[in-house]
């Protein structure tokens, strides 16, 4: 039994192209916002400091971008002796994560001890302290999911699709033996 006849794809085919041409449309449309708001005023940190405050570890920096720009902040302990060494730390508070303008004298504090009750050995740690523009919904990504998933149904449904242990197309009987 066929699931979709080709008469009924060719039907559909239609349907199909303008489900196809919105989507395109809209990723189209998403793309020139995404294009220009990295590439025209990049995002930079700047004047970073470090102190400890008895078992508190401040990190303090600036964020260098136009006013009003929202920012991602991400931060990460580094090993200058361990390239492959990356923590990110919980224990923070402060001016981290999504932020909704970029300024100057920013601060995070990390109680260290909280992570790490045994605490660090070494000189050579530094903390990496990156601004982005948060993102926003992933419409390619959405779209080529879409677009990938309408073809796979047009290729399930087009093929000669069958039920579970029966042969495509209609039964044939043998002719009976000659007499």
């Amino acid at each position: 039994m066929r699931l979709l006849s080709i008469q009924a794809l060719s039907r559909h085919r239609r349907s199909i192209a303008v489900l196809l041409a919105i989507l395109l449309a809209t990723l189209v449309a998403d793309l020139p916002a995404h294009a220009g708001s990295g590439a025209d005023s990049p995002i930079r940190i700047s004047n970073q400091g470090v102190h400890i405050e008895g078992e508190i570890v401040v990190i303090t920096y600036d964020i260098e971008a136009p006013e009003g720009t929202p920012c991602a902040v991400t931060v990460e302990l580094r090993k200058e002796s361990d390239p492959s060494f990356s923590l990110s730390p919980k224990s923070l508070t402060g001016d981290f994560g999504e932020l909704k303008s970029a300024g100057a004298g920013r601060t995070i504090r990390w109680e260290y001890l909280k992570d790490f009750p045994a605490g660090f050995r070494g000189e050579d740690y530094y903390f990496r302290i990156e601004a982005v523009r948060p993102g926003g919904f992933p419409w390619f990504w959405v779209g080529l999911g879409t677009a990938a998933a309408v073809g796979a149904t047009v290729v399930l449904f087009s093929g000669k699709a069958t039920s579970a242990g029966t042969p495509a197309g209609p039964q044939q009987l043998p002719m009976p033996p000659a007499r």
